[in-house]
């Protein structure tokens, strides 16, 4: 660009100079510059008749004034912007995922088999009920008292002590007393066909 401005300022100092050459001669020169006969449009002497005429002053060809052409300045590519780098994008952390811990299979069951029913002996009879209490008594299971004593053998109904099913029988005998002779009653609690223990009907307390 700075040729250029250079160029064109050499030309129009050229021009300048030749507008005003003539008016700036006196002044360089000291003489005036000569003035040109004027020539009506028309009348002007052609070349041919000019060069074989000596009256007519031939006219100095004026030398063409040419202008060199600007440089023509080369295209300026746009510039180009540089890649613009995407931007970074951090890594979303992940949850952590809870684990859930699987129950232990539960071992399988063995079916337990129910537990027999205890079955209970069927009753016995009157007569079975008073062998066995006269069985009791003659093997000295007790001390209180004697088959001899013993005036009646009555069978009871049965009946639970300490989770256990008995059958009962009621022996009455005499015994004397400091109130005299009175009839007393003992309990028996027969199971497995054999009596179990001897009891007082109504104190519940065991016969020794």
């Amino acid at each position: 660009m700075k040729s250029l401005f250079f160029l064109v300022g050499v030309l129009a100092a050229g021009l300048v100079g030749y507008s005003f050459e003539p008016n700036m001669r006196y002044t360089l020169t000291g003489k005036m510059p000569e003035e040109k006969p004027y020539t009506p449009r028309g009348t002007e002497v052609p070349p041919e008749v000019a060069a074989n005429d000596p009256a007519v002053v031939p006219t100095p060809p004026v030398a063409p004034v040419v202008v060199p052409e600007a440089p023509v300045a080369p295209p300026v590519a746009p510039p180009v912007a540089p890649p613009v780098a995407p931007p970074v994008v951090p890594p979303v952390p992940e949850e952590p995922v809870a684990v859930v811990p699987t129950p232990p299979t539960p071992a399988p069951v063995e079916p337990v088999a129910p537990a027999p029913v205890p079955v209970a002996p069927a009753p016995a009879g009157n007569s079975d009920v008073v062998a066995v209490m006269k069985a009791s008594i003659n093997a000295g299971e007790i001390k209180e008292f004697t088959s001899d004593q013993v005036l009646d053998w009555q069978p009871g109904e049965t009946e639970t002590s300490d989770g256990e099913s008995y059958q009962t029988g009621i022996a009455s005998y005499k015994a004397e007393t400091v109130f005299g002779v009175k009839t007393i009653q003992a309990k028996a609690l027969i199971k497995g066909g054999k009596v179990a223990k001897w009891l007082w009907p109504k104190s519940g307390m065991e016969i020794k």
